[in-house]
């Protein structure tokens, strides 16, 4: 149960978890999980220091194959379709993690979230505005620790493969619109405000919450 009042690490560990089990992310899910030293399939003689083992071969392949599958959409799409097929790739990235872990996403009034913000938010996490919130990814899902300025938390692009374009970020935006309208319990609009991949410290978006 994702339940309020909670403090941030706890709220950003159980609600935000970031693209696990699904689409793209299952992906790199598996391959997060391979440990270094797992047996490369190089042949014996090899000198151990010039050989990378197969899970970092592997991670630089699905490296390859995002940034190349990326600019194949982008070069068919125009730029709306892009945005809606990245953004339901978020929305079902989310929703497959809460189904598959058995949580739920607690529901609260707009007024019942802000004064959870006053009371436990003394970062950038969370800041509201009327009906507007701006979120800003500042931890890490998987462990709750703090993230340093221009990390990307995104497991599949973690390590900004060269060339990965910044459209990419749609699918957070969806991830961002499903968490959040389960949440308040009605269709959130959300924008990009900052990304990691286009150049900024941080990933942060605009919710506007209807009224």
């Amino acid at each position: 149960m994702i339940d309020l009042p909670m403090n941030r690490k706890e709220f950003l560990a159980s609600s935000a978890k970031l693209c696990a089990g699904t689409c793209f992310c299952a992906i790199v899910g598996g391959l997060s999980e391979l440990k270094a030293d797992d047996k490369s399939d190089a042949p014996s003689g090899d000198a151990p220091d010039t050989v990378k083992p197969r899970a970092e071969k592997r991670i630089e392949f699905a490296e390859k194959w995002l940034v190349r599958f990326m600019d194949i959409l982008g070069e068919n799409l125009d730029e709306a379709t892009f945005a809606k097929i990245m953004e339901e790739n978020g929305r079902r990235c989310f929703s497959a993690w809460i189904d598959e872990t058995g949580q739920e996403v607690q529901k609260a009034t707009l007024s019942q979230f802000t004064d959870w913000v006053k009371e436990n938010i003394t970062d950038e996490t969370f800041r509201v505005e009327g009906n507007i919130i701006h979120f800003r990814f500042t931890s890490a899902a998987e462990t709750g620790e703090a993230a340093e300025a221009g990390q990307c938390l995104c497991s599949f692009a973690e390590r900004q493969p060269k060339g990965l374009t910044g459209r990419y970020c749609h699918c957070s935006v969806g991830y961002v619109k499903e968490w959040f309208s389960r949440k308040f319990g009605r269709p959130v609009e959300v924008e990009l405000e900052s990304s990691v991949l286009r150049g900024d410290n941080w990933c942060q978006f605009r919710i506007t919450v209807p009224a």
